[in-house]
């Protein structure tokens, strides 16, 4: 049997099939997009296997065709449009219909299907504006969302959850913190690129990162978040449909650009309050609470394996191969 990652090729779904191929999986990638030219054979060396086939997450025929040919029994739907301000105001249209009714195609299509579970990677995004207070978010915090990916993304894990009290569909939302790390690139669909990795590139190329601020946040490790969604996935139960998936721990982009500096001489960074200036885009006026990820470590004993210079020092061992 199989996983199917729907938006597979993406860097957070890149980073899950890693680590379902490590532990012996076939793994399914459905995406528009190819995955990164190198990204299969540096995968066989794995012992399991990663195919990928391109297609529209909104094109259930081709999902339940896919389901079948290659035997699939799990599902991870990370298809999504990340859409910023400018996207929203250009496109709405296609942002709701990949969000909304790619998802609703997935669990259709998973319905007709012998599924043993669907994890529905959902977002931190949900919040909105009240994420911005002192206490860590738990599962059980209001929900906000103010743009049309936290919107959608908000909408479904309700109509996930909703689907699996219909069906008895096997389905579990997690909400994924600020993520970066291994295979993340700019592909088009996602117009909301991490602040880490924003830094990353200005290092590399030799520019100075401006930032607004220090940005002090739950940054989690793309190989964190991939071990936590495996856990969701692989559980024989699950007490509850919304999982939080973070680090645990806070760190500033400061910290992570002194860090860049001592790996590319002469990259410089500093602090401006004036919008004008700045470089590094970090998508909101302040940096929101952490998340809290009691729920998961108590039930599935989640421990993130990679704080700040552990994460520093496999992604650019990664950068490296």
């Amino acid at each position: 049997m199989s996983v199917l990652i729907t938006g597979g090729t993406g860097f957070v779904g890149m980073n899950i099939a890693e680590a379902l191929a490590a532990q012996g999986e076939r793994v399914a990638l459905f995406s528009l997009e190819p995955p990164p030219p190198h990204a299969l054979p540096a995968a066989a060396a794995l012992p399991g296997k990663i195919i990928a086939i391109q297609g529209d997450v909104r094109d259930q025929s081709a999902l339940e065709a896919l389901m079948a040919e290659a035997e699939i029994d799990r599902v991870i739907h990370a298809a999504v449009v990340t859409a910023g301000p400018q996207r929203e105001r250009r496109d709405p249209h296609m942002i709701l219909d990949v969000n909304m009714m790619g998802t609703l195609a997935v669990l259709e299509a998973a319905q007709r299907r012998p599924i043993r579970r669907v994890v529905l990677l959902s977002s931190v995004a949900v919040f909105g504006q009240a994420g911005f207070v002192s206490q860590p978010l738990d599962e059980d915090a209001p929900v906000r969302p103010d743009g049309l990916y936290s919107i959608t993304k908000y909408a479904a894990e309700r109509m996930g959850l909703r689907i699996k009290q219909l069906s008895g569909l096997d389905v579990v939302a997690a909400r994924l913190g600020a993520v970066f790390g291994p295979w993340e690139r700019d592909t088009g669909l996602r117009d909301t690129l991490s602040p880490p990795y924003q830094c990353l590139v200005a290092a590399i190329e030799g520019r100075e990162a401006v930032l607004p601020r220090p940005g002090l946040r739950d940054w989690v490790y793309s190989r964190d978040i991939a071990e936590g969604v495996v856990r969701l996935l692989e559980a024989p139960k699950l007490d509850h449909g919304v999982y939080h998936l973070g680090s645990g721990m806070r760190w500033s982009l400061e910290d992570w650009c002194q860090r860049l500096a001592r790996r590319y001489p002469g990259f410089a960074w500093r602090l401006s309050a004036d919008p004008a200036e700045t470089t590094i885009d970090l998508f909101a006026p302040a940096d929101r609470a952490p998340l809290s990820i009691d729920r998961i470590s108590r039930e599935l004993g989640f421990r993130p394996r990679f704080d700040l210079d552990a994460a520093f020092t496999d992604f650019m061992r990664w950068l490296d191969v």
